[in-house]
């Protein structure tokens, strides 16, 4: 998953060792998810954002074009667009429905995809965003330059 962060049109770089395959090897197999798994997901995920130490400048943006993304942002309930913006609450809400589905207590009409790929976004997402203090992520169709 490629993720860019921008401030004043230069690109602040770092490397998270955390990936769909990662997590998805290790912590969900298939369509099911499991409570306990989630939370170990969960600590695991934390654990390597906090060892990689980015270190991104204050006030930047995060900006995507992966599909992933997109898939989380509208199962959030974000409108289709060329730059829709994913705001941490409603990764939020996403994740806590996603809990929900884990403890088979989500509603019917609530249900998210049951795939491990969207599980690890959901994770990866949530941690990423709550311990580098990002409001929020732009999915953009192309990246040209930093908005």
């Amino acid at each position: 998953m490629w993720l860019y962060s921008c401030t004043n049109d230069s690109q602040a770089h770092g490397r998270i060792d955390v990936g769909h395959a990662a997590l998805t090897a290790r912590f969900f197999d298939g369509d099911a998810i499991n409570p306990a798994r989630l939370e170990q997901a969960i600590e695991w995920t934390e654990d390597r954002i906090q060892a990689a130490q980015v270190h991104l400048q204050k006030g930047s943006q995060l900006y995507t074009v992966e599909d992933d993304l997109r898939t989380l942002a509208l199962a959030s309930g974000v409108s289709p667009s060329n730059d829709m913006v994913l705001h941490v609450d409603a990764v939020e809400g996403t994740f806590s429905r996603l809990v929900m589905q884990a403890f088979g207590q989500a509603p019917q009409q609530e249900a998210l995809p049951h795939t491990a790929r969207f599980f690890a976004t959901v994770v990866f997402i949530r941690e990423l965003m709550h311990h580098l203090h990002f409001p929020q992520i732009h999915v953009v169709d192309q990246l040209n330059t930093c908005q």
